[in-house]
């Protein structure tokens, strides 16, 4: 297993790295997703709009999981993006009398999905039964949660979409144990995230299959969250743009 030296150096040298910010990614991400989205209420017939669309949510889940390993508020991250998730589901509800799990809703059992999965971690390392026996009663438990809730409601992308960021968390998590693969240095989580992506482009079919050509904008990704703080930006940016897309809706 790689040391704590290895593991920050790589850090190091990811964020020297030339390439594109995650703000900078998250801002093209989110420009997609606007076009994505005028397409499917305004202009469904403009097929491209749908296309350039598929790039948005890959990238904001690849995110996720770098979010996730960053924030030292997990809970609170867990608690904001769930919350404003919930605020998105009860604006819907209003608009069309439905229930919809939006991809907020989705980011949250991703989360979910990656604190059980590292709790399992952590217990299986302390090498007492009973914590083993604890951290794999609520992995399972936690996955078989989610996977009930998709089949209950509709959530965005599915239950293969929620747990993409999880291959990125196990395809890091080999390399750290067989650091020996021959992978370069960071793109561990990259490759995992990659086969999920793939896996999931396959199940949905379609144009979904456009959602892998994010994975060369991933791969300029640097590790730098940017000179600008726009955390805020992105947690608004959803329900507001939906707000202002579905009020033209209504005036055409």
């Amino acid at each position: 297993m790689r040391g704590k030296g290895a593991s920050e150096g790589v850090g190091m040298q990811r964020e020297s790295a030339i390439g594109l910010s995650q703000n900078q990614i998250k801002l093209l991400a989110a420009a997609a997703m606007v076009l994505d989205h005028v397409g499917m209420e305004l202009f469904p017939q403009w097929t491209i709009l749908r296309i350039i669309g598929r790039l948005a949510f890959p990238v904001f889940s690849y995110c996720i999981w770098e979010g996730s390993r960053r924030t030292r508020h997990p809970w609170q991250y867990l608690l904001r993006l769930f919350g404003m998730g919930l605020l998105c589901v009860a604006g819907y509800y209003v608009y069309t009398r439905t229930f919809y799990g939006n991809i907020l809703i989705t980011f949250s059992l991703s989360l979910c999905a990656l604190y059980a999965f590292r709790y399992w971690r952590t217990c299986w390392t302390q090498g007492e039964m009973t914590a083993r026996l604890s951290g794999i009663g609520v992995m399972l438990g936690c996955v078989g949660g989610i996977w009930l809730i998709c089949h209950w409601v509709t959530i965005d992308y599915g239950f293969l979409g929620v747990l993409l960021p999880l291959f990125a968390e196990l395809a890091e998590c080999i390399w750290e144990k067989y650091p020996g693969i021959n992978c370069k240095q960071g793109r561990a989580g990259l490759f995992g995230f990659s086969v999920g992506l793939l896996a999931l482009s396959l199940q949905i079919d379609g144009i979904q299959i456009f959602s892998l050509l994010t994975i060369p904008l991933l791969m300029a990704y640097n590790g730098t969250r940017g000179e600008k703080k726009l955390k805020q930006f992105f947690y608004w940016f959803y329900p507001v743009h939906l707000l202002l897309i579905g009020l033209v809706s209504m005036w055409i």
